[in-house]
Parts: C-alpha cells; structure tokens; sequence
C-alpha cells in the first residue's frame, strides 16, 4: 500500500485567503537550560489545507468535533480538470460521483502555492457541479486549490449541508490520477469550531 500526503506544511506568516489573519508559529522562549522545545500556534481554521464544515457557511450549529471520525474517510476518486479557468459539469462524472462518497478534483493549481496568483486567480466550479455532488449524495468534495468559487461563495452554500465537508488547500493530487482503489483521510481536529486543519493523506496498493 502507497501512502501520499496531500498536505501543505503549515509555517509562520503563510499566505492565507485575503482577508484572514496569517497564521504565528513560533518557539517559546525558554531558559538555556531547559530540557524541551515547545512551540505555539495561532491560526485560522482556514490556514493551509484544511476541511470546512457546514457551520462554516450557517447552514447549521454544529462544530466540526460533533461529528462521527468515520465521516472524514472513505472511497475516494479524482477527477482531473487541470488547466481549466472554469469547471462545468460533465455528464460522465455523474456515475463516478454515486459511485464515491469522496471525490477529489485535481486543478492542478497546488504548483501555485505560496505565489502570489494563488488566492486570486484560481478556477472557479459552476454551482452545477455542486448540485451534482449533492444529489448524488458526496460527502466530501476536495480541491487543490484555495476554494471551488470566489465571493458569494454559491458553492459553498449549496454544497456545505447536512454533513457534508470541503477540502480545501490539497496537494499533490496529480500522484492519483488514473489510480484505483484510493482511500482518502482527512480528520479534523476535535475542535469546536466551524472548520479544521487537517493532515490529509490518500492510499492506494500498488
């Protein structure tokens, strides 16, 4: 079994999504002497590659910790539209999205990390596609890029209900094109809060 990790590291003073607050990591000041190293971190829950929860856009009260750990893994497919400004949906997707409870797509977008394009020109998903992951009953739609839309946030709104999550911030996603059998992680932190940095991670045998 081959293990990728889809994960950005986080650092001090990323770059975040305009608007948020970048995130302090930064080692504690303590006495020569002392015996350990200890560090702190303040972040927004939207800081690198991370899972957003229905909360996140109000269309219900629970945080992220009151949810089952069994809903944050699972089968997953990924769906190449790399070099695509705009995402529209295809009909061929349609069985692949009933067929998966995760389906990840690959932008491509992750090679702009830490550029400055990366939190302005990023592709944008139509809300078709949204829709389709919803009544197709998806549980988890991931992306390699900061969001799948920009200001108002149609997608998020449509899809971000009734238990269901975005990954956002995902990387190299290119290194499960064409592979089968994927399993996808991504446990949040039992965290009350809206959302989650996550330690994403997918298998697949060899």
């Amino acid at each position: 079994m081959k293990f990728i990790d889809l994960t950005h590291t986080i650092k001090h003073q990323m770059p975040v999504f305009p608007g948020e607050a970048k995130p302090s990591l930064v080692r504690d000041a303590l006495p020569e002497d002392t015996g350990y190293v200890t560090y702190r971190l303040e972040s927004n829950m939207h800081t690198g590659t991370h899972i957003d929860a229905p909360f996140h856009v109000k269309s219900d009260a629970l945080g992220i910790d009151s949810y089952p750990v069994e809903f944050f893994s699972g089968s997953a497919v990924v769906i190449d539209v790399r070099n695509l400004p705009v995402v529209s949906m295809k009909q061929e997707w349609e069985p692949l999205f009933l067929k998966h409870k995760i389906v990840l797509f690959c932008t491509g977008f992750s090679r702009n990390w830490e550029d400055n394009c990366y939190y302005y020109d990023y592709p944008e998903f139509k809300t078709e596609v949204a829709e389709a992951l919803l009544s197709c009953g998806v549980r988890i739609a991931g992306f390699d890029s900061p969001s799948p839309d920009k200001a108002p946030f149609e997608f998020h709104s449509i899809f971000l209900k009734e238990a269901r999550f975005l990954v956002e911030n995902l990387s190299n996603l290119e290194e499960l094109l064409s592979k089968d059998n994927i399993t996808f992680m991504a446990f949040p932190l039992k965290i009350a809060a809206e959302a989650s940095l996550v330690r994403a991670v997918a298998t697949f045998e060899e």
